[in-house]
């Protein structure tokens, strides 16, 4: 059972975790979250004759409880790379390649994750969540800038310890077809983690790779619009690109 959660959870923050007990954490911080939020709502209804400058708002009472639990998500993700990551054939370091193959557990886990409305909706809370407060609509010009096909066709945006972005672009290199990719993990302050909760509500899908041909999204390596690889063995991507 450990080893089948370890492969096949990758898709809260895009990565496997790595037992039972971090994702009964992570749901008691929310179940926490909620209990938090609504004893403050409780606080702040109160009746009262006058309202201050001083006085401490809902907004601002919320903001610190979020950060808490995005520094929470933040430092148990980092914990996961570090206690997954092997160094794969070409000297990368990272998640294991095998668990980008399309008939893994981990690649299985999240196509069942990105075909639920469910699983899309909770995924976007923990990716708001932890890219904070921010200007979306700056972030959002950014990434229709990038995804814009020139100088190449195909643009993605990538986190250099994934194995399913890896995979990806080991296949777009193999087949010799020019692409661009924004590693969101190296992007300085909390870039990275902007464009991802960006990205969630452009494609509904907060997962890497997310991989845009011509301007438009075709998902990731194995899933999506149809995905990387689906295109590839319909014959369809050598037309696209």
């Amino acid at each position: 059972m450990h080893a089948y959660i370890q492969q096949c959870n990758y898709n809260i923050l895009q990565a496997p975790i790595p037992h039972t007990a971090i994702m009964i954490s992570k749901l008691s911080l929310l179940l926490i979250g909620l209990i938090h939020v609504r004893d403050l709502l409780a606080f702040v209804v109160v009746p009262c004759t006058k309202i201050t400058s001083t006085s401490t708002t809902l907004f601002q009472m919320k903001r610190p409880l979020l950060d808490q639990i995005a520094s929470t998500l933040f430092s148990l993700e980092m914990d996961r790379v570090e206690s997954s990551s092997v160094e794969d054939d070409k000297g990368r370091n990272g998640e294991p390649m095998e668990w980008a193959s399309d008939d893994s557990l981990a690649n299985k886990f999240s196509e069942l994750v990105a075909g639920n409305d469910m699983g899309y909706k909770f995924k976007q809370w923990v990716a708001d969540i932890v890219a904070g407060e921010y200007d979306y609509a700056q972030v959002e010009a950014y990434v229709n800038e990038f995804v814009e096909p020139s100088p190449c066709k195909v643009k993605m945006f990538s986190f250099t310890t994934c194995p399913f972005c890896r995979s990806a672009k080991d296949y777009l290199e193999m087949e010799g077809i020019p692409y661009q990719a924004i590693e969101l993990d190296e992007l300085e302050g909390n870039r990275g983690n902007e464009i991802r909760a960006t990205l969630g509500k452009i494609t509904r899908r907060t997962s890497v790779p997310s991989i845009f041909i011509n301007g438009q999204a075709i998902g990731g390596l194995n899933d999506g619009l149809p995905g990387l690889m689906p295109l590839a063995k319909s014959g369809q991507l050598i037309e696209m690109v």
